[in-house]
């Protein structure tokens, strides 16, 4: 019994503590009401005065053919006419990875962003510095670029594209027309990769033809000096035919070497020499000289798939430039937001509600302990 007494007595003392509380509470009972309408109102203030926050969000994945347009067929046309293996999956990757990057570009942003609409009106009449930080702000913050983290999402193939703004159209009409110029951008850098190494194998292909050229009619050139110079020893020698000079006939094995020598190759050294020539005699040589002179030159094969591989090339720069593409697929097009983001004002008017109650109460008992 002596135990449970004073555990008694220490109940009914806070029972009293309490009940003490309640009364100067409700004796106050205005002050907390009117403090709890003033935070109240404060916060409505602040709910239905504050920015709006609307996000409008869009997802894109690689662009399959019907996406890439004319550029399609030129891409495959290139690799027919070349020879070569035309790979789809490493085309559409490779226009989504410059669209990825394009994105992701600071520089590329800024050019959109600087000739938008939103921030001409957010920008209208404020001095360069807010200017800047409202650019800033557009940049970095309103938009985000997100790919989807493979542990969490494994399925996820794309990337999250996001844009917020004060109203649900604008946010929506915003990240519409940001998508829209990356596009544009990334199948530019596309375009202009392309025509380099189209431009290229062009110009690759007309020095192989140059270089036939200018090798074969140094080769004539140079077969054309030996007949003549045959010519005239011939003629000095007397030798009109493949006859015997003295009375003897030409050894067979050096009129062969003669006619291997009247073959000019533009790496054989030996041949502008053209020592055995003139053993063929003046007629065999004058008809090799006319019939090199008024022929035109035989080229090899090579040299005609040359010129047609350059023709049918040539006009793929044209179709080029007026190619039509898109570099990515909407997996979900940018879509018009109907929960905005902040504020939520039922949210905030009973935090306001309940900090006025906590507040004054809190006040109250202060004031009451110390007038105690």
């Amino acid at each position: 019994m002596e135990n449970i007494q004073p555990s008694s007595v220490q109940k009914q003392d806070d029972e009293i503590d309490l009940i003490e509380l309640i009364k100067i509470l409700w004796k106050k009972k205005v002050w907390i009401i009117l403090f709890t309408v003033i935070f109240t109102i404060l916060a409505a203030i602040y709910a239905f005065t504050a920015k709006e926050r609307w996000t409008s969000r869009a997802e894109v994945i690689e662009p399959n053919a019907t996406d890439l347009g004319t550029y399609f067929n030129i891409r495959k046309e290139y690799a027919r006419i070349l020879g070569v293996e035309f790979d789809i999956n490493a085309l559409t990757k490779n226009i989504f990875d410059k669209f990825n990057l394009v994105s992701e570009s600071l520089d590329e942003r800024r050019k959109f962003f600087e000739q938008s609409d939103l921030y001409k009106k957010l920008s209208e009449g404020k001095d360069e510095q807010v200017k800047r930080v409202i650019l800033s702000d557009l940049i970095s913050k309103n938009l985000s670029v997100v790919r989807p983290d493979p542990k969490k999402e494994p399925n996820a193939i794309g990337r999250r594209i996001s844009f917020f703004a004060e109203t649900p159209r604008e946010a929506q009409d915003t990240l519409q027309k940001f998508i829209t110029f990356i596009d544009q951008s990334a199948f530019q850098l596309e375009l202009a990769d392309f025509v380099t190494n189209l431009d290229e194998v062009i110009s690759d292909l007309n020095y192989e033809k140059t270089k036939f050229e200018r090798d074969l009619n140094i080769q004539r050139k140079v077969q054309l000096d030996n007949l003549h110079n045959a010519l005239h020893i011939a003629k000095e020698a007397g030798i009109k035919d493949y006859m015997k000079p003295f009375g003897a006939p030409i050894d067979s094995g050096l009129q062969a070497l003669a006619l291997l020598e009247s073959k000019v190759t533009v790496s054989d050294s030996k041949l502008s020499d053209g020592t055995y020539l003139f053993m063929l005699g003046e007629r065999y040589l004058q008809a090799q000289i006319d019939v090199i002179t008024q022929e035109s030159i035989i080229y090899p094969p090579r040299y005609y798939q040359v010129i047609e591989l350059s023709k049918e090339l040539e006009p793929l720069l044209t179709k080029t430039k007026e190619a039509k593409a898109q570099a990515f697929s909407y997996q979900a097009s940018p879509d018009y937001p109907v929960v905005k983001d902040k504020p939520k004002k039922a949210i905030i008017l009973i935090l306001g509600m309940l900090l006025g109650v906590v507040l004054s109460s809190f006040f109250i008992l202060v004031l009451n302990l110390f007038r105690k």
